[in-house]
């Protein structure tokens, strides 16, 4: 909805800094957060704070690929990252904090350093946030693609209810790797 501003932090720290945005702000914010965050620990400082929105995070610097993400999704974008270093590909993962505004600057200059783009989205395919990377970068930074960009999202179907069925539901660090495998070459091994 255009006027509301959309906040999805993927920690505690970055929790507190947005909320104190969102409740100082004098638009409408909706701030999102994700149930599976909730037991993990990070340190937060008692004083007060503020983290502007559409001021995206760099998780994690590297040079061969950018993977983007928010929420839950920039963890499983570490986890991908750490794999895919054993094999020497050096992924920067990006999180995006705020969905509206959403730095997409930050994104442009990762994506025209590193060539290659995979976006992350626990939602599904169409209308995600990861079509929205997809569709932004290509028209703004297309002549800096080395590969074509990669979408790492939940299937286009209804979630299920069981747990298991949820699990394979989620993507997971190694859909991002095979996501990765599909824009470099020579292929890596998953």
């Amino acid at each position: 909805m255009p006027g509301l501003k959309v906040v999805c932090p993927s920690n505690a720290y970055d929790a507190k800094g947005l909320l104190i945005q969102s409740i100082r702000d004098d638009d409408p914010v909706i701030f999102c957060e994700h149930k599976n965050l909730y037991n993990l620990e990070t340190e937060v400082p008692a004083e007060s704070y503020a983290i502007p929105f559409a001021e995206a995070y760099v998780a994690r610097e590297g040079k061969d690929v950018t993977i983007v993400g928010y929420g839950l999704m920039v963890h499983r974008a570490l986890e991908a990252a750490n794999k895919l270093a054993k094999n020497g590909i050096e992924a920067e993962v990006i999180d995006l904090r705020t969905l509206s505004p959403i730095d997409l600057d930050t994104v442009i200059e990762s994506v025209e350093s590193a060539g290659r783009l995979v976006a992350v989205d626990e939602a599904n395919p169409r209308c995600s946030i990861a079509a929205d990377i997809v569709a932004s970068v290509t028209e703004k930074a297309f002549g800096a693609l080395k590969a074509a960009p990669q979408m790492v999202t939940a299937p286009h179907t209804p979630v299920p209810f069981s747990p298991v069925l949820e699990d394979l539901y989620i993507p997971s660090a190694d859909a991002i790797v095979g996501a990765v495998s599909k824009t470099t070459k020579p292929a890596m091994a998953a």
